[in-house]
């Protein structure tokens, strides 16, 4: 259930980043409001402490160098042109509303010149923004509190939502091992999981009715076709029978009963893929694949005929398969056939390994147009001639599909080709 689990993961993941921009945008909006509205409230008690300031100084004819205290503000006035008299913090500020700090003190300071009177209001904020600074803690606390609800909502919220994912899941997966079995559709609603589950009950139906009649069909034709096959090679053997042996007829009576008896195995075989289902590929019999290739080589050498071409077989090993003979003589009759036929000069090599079959050739070999279509029915071979190489191939592939074996080839134009079935593959 990897995918599920992404699944979540990414639900989760967008709860929390959308917990963490709601958070964040909130927070730092609070702040900024915050610290806005503070400075807009000590501008303002700033201006009205300039104000009685100015009024109060404008009842004196002369101005001197004064200082007042209150408990959060200060004020200061003095001509221009003794300003140096003026404390030195204050004292080179230029007009406007500044920040600063002052014996480990925070002050709100507004300047102003009013007819050649500098004015200083000093208010004392350090209190205020220690204050600001317990909102800005209490803004972040609040914050990772939504972040961790966020989250527990979304895992909630995901693992609410993969639920029934999870369990249709696990329904389609036992298809698997079980594919007689059917969805249980009482588990899903009528949200679009419920029609989702509906949908592949339906397909699943389908394709269970429609292998149901390819099997059937299989068998039918297997069984209408064992008696004109019959029929043929019974009337071989009365004709070889008869034939001098030395006669070219002769060669073409063995030619047919070598044809008769490879219909025969075909449709043994064909009988045997139709009885088939997954549960039933391992079988009780374990054949050697080497009497079966040289058998097959035999067979198949008449798609020789004169050409110049050497056959070898090479064996590292006994090679042994737990599967039907006809089975493994149809898989290595198709694979010898191909590199029979389209092999005009050089060699052609069956090789024998513990855990695998490989046929290589000097032929000439398959294009690359037609490389990742090898394995589908009806591909015409690039080299000129309109014999069709997918057939065989599809059968190769549809049995390495019923018994879990592996088939893949290498080829180069006019180079050759090595097709390979991996029996006992790795997990």
């Amino acid at each position: 259930m990897q995918r599920t689990k992404r699944l979540r993961r990414r639900i989760t993941l967008a709860f929390l980043l959308f917990g963490v921009f709601l958070a964040l945008t909130l927070g730092i909006s609070l702040v900024a409001a915050l610290k806005s509205v503070e400075t807009e409230i000590l501008d303002d008690i700033l201006r009205i402490e300039l104000a009685a300031l100015q009024k109060q100084a404008g009842s004196t004819a002369h101005i001197p160098v004064t200082s007042r205290s209150r408990s959060t503000i200060i004020t200061y006035t003095a001509p221009l042109s003794e300003q140096h008299q003026l404390p030195e913090h204050v004292r080179s500020l230029p007009q406007g509303t500044h920040d600063i700090m002052f014996n480990n003190r925070d002050y709100r300071v507004l300047i102003q010149h009013v007819n050649d009177t500098r004015y200083v209001v000093q208010f004392d904020d350090t209190s205020i923004h220690r204050r600001e600074n317990d909102f800005v803690r209490l803004v972040w606390l609040y914050v990772t509190l939504t972040l961790v609800i966020a989250l527990v909502i979304g895992w909630a919220v995901a693992e609410h939502v993969i639920s029934p994912i999870k369990r249709l899941a696990y329904q389609v997966m036992a298809f698997k091992n079980q594919p007689g079995e059917a969805l249980n559709l009482s588990e899903f609603g009528d949200d679009e999981i419920g029609v989702l589950a509906r949908k592949l009950k339906h397909y699943h139906e389908q394709l269970q009715y429609l292998l149901i009649r390819e099997k059937e069909f299989a068998s039918n034709v297997s069984h209408e076709l064992r008696t004109p096959v019959t029929s043929i090679s019974m009337a071989a053997e009365v004709l070889a029978a008869k034939a001098d042996p030395s006669t070219p007829e002769y060669a073409r009576i063995q030619r047919i009963q070598r044809a008769a008896d490879e219909m025969s195995e075909l449709i043994e075989t064909f009988l045997i893929l139709a009885q088939i289902n997954h549960a039933s590929t391992h079988s009780s019999t374990v054949c050697a694949m080497e009497p079966i290739v040289r058998k097959v080589i035999e067979q198949q050498r008449v798609w020789l005929a004169d050409k110049p071409v050497k056959v070898s077989i090479t064996v590292s090993g006994q090679l042994e398969v737990a599967a039907h003979a006809g089975i493994l003589s149809v898989l290595v009759a198709n694979l010898v056939r191909n590199a029979f036929r389209h092999t005009n000069k050089g060699a052609i090599t069956i090789a024998l390994l513990p855990d695998r079959l490989s046929v290589s050739d000097t032929g000439t070999g398959i294009d690359q147009t037609i490389q990742t279509q090898l394995f589908k029915n009806h591909i015409t071979h690039k080299s000129g001639d309109s014999s069709r190489i997918g057939l065989g191939l599809t059968i190769v592939q549809r049995i390495c599909e019923r018994y879990g074996w592996k088939v893949f080839f290498e080829s180069e134009k006019d180079q050759g080709s090595r097709f390979t079935v991996l029996f006992h593959p790795h997990p």
